[in-house]
């Protein structure tokens, strides 16, 4: 279930994932994000059992964000090509837009330290990976149906994929906020850049 921002659990996602983003996993205590949100560490763990869980629950956030973006380009009625570069945009702007969330994903991938996994955390990393297989079946099924339309080149779908993913996945480490016209602009590049690697040549 996608959580309000506006939820009590929505609004301690939303404050644990700037201070990881700003301080660091490892840096950040649940006392910070408590003292953040002007509230007890009580109330945090009332809906979290541990800092373990609460980043577990940042990163099934942050994939549920960018499909509540992507989704309806992948819906919508459009040629292969216009599909994927709709969708390659969403998610940079998505991206962007939920940046803090997205930093919190990638430190934890690196390797921060927070503990072994409970049994909350292990049903999460599952319906993390559901949601992550979700996800890039949309990008799957788009270039599947324009290699066979002959839109897109011949290639390893899998390879594809995971290399145009990481590309569309780069303002995490560079961007900096700026103006919204400045996101529209990183994510109409990137998106181009993306539909080059897998259209035919003109």
């Amino acid at each position: 279930m996608m959580l309000d921002s506006t939820s009590v659990k929505g609004r301690i996602l939303d404050a644990a994932a700037q201070a990881f983003a700003t301080h660091g996993v490892d840096q950040t205590s649940i006392d910070d994000i408590a003292r953040d949100l002007g509230a007890t560490k009580g109330k945090i763990y009332h809906h979290f059992g541990s800092k373990s869980e609460l980043v577990c629950a940042i990163r099934k956030h942050s994939v549920q964000l960018t499909l509540e973006r992507v989704r309806p380009q992948f819906d919508a009625p459009l040629s292969p090509p216009e599909k994927f570069h709709a969708m390659a945009k969403a998610h940079v702007i998505a991206m962007i837009s939920e940046l803090a969330y997205h930093r919190v994903v990638v430190e934890e991938m690196r390797g921060s330290k927070t503990g072994g996994a409970t049994p909350a955390e292990r049903a999460l990393r599952l319906e993390i990976a559901a949601l992550q297989s979700e996800y890039e079946g949309f990008f799957r099924s788009t270039l599947a149906t324009g290699i066979a339309s002959g839109h897109f080149r011949d290639q390893d779908i899998s390879i594809a994929v995971r290399s145009f993913l990481m590309m569309l996945h780069a303002p995490i480490y560079w961007y900096q906020p700026r103006d919204a016209e400045n996101i529209a602009t990183i994510a109409e590049q990137l998106a181009n850049m993306a539909l080059g690697a897998v259209a035919m040549p003109q």
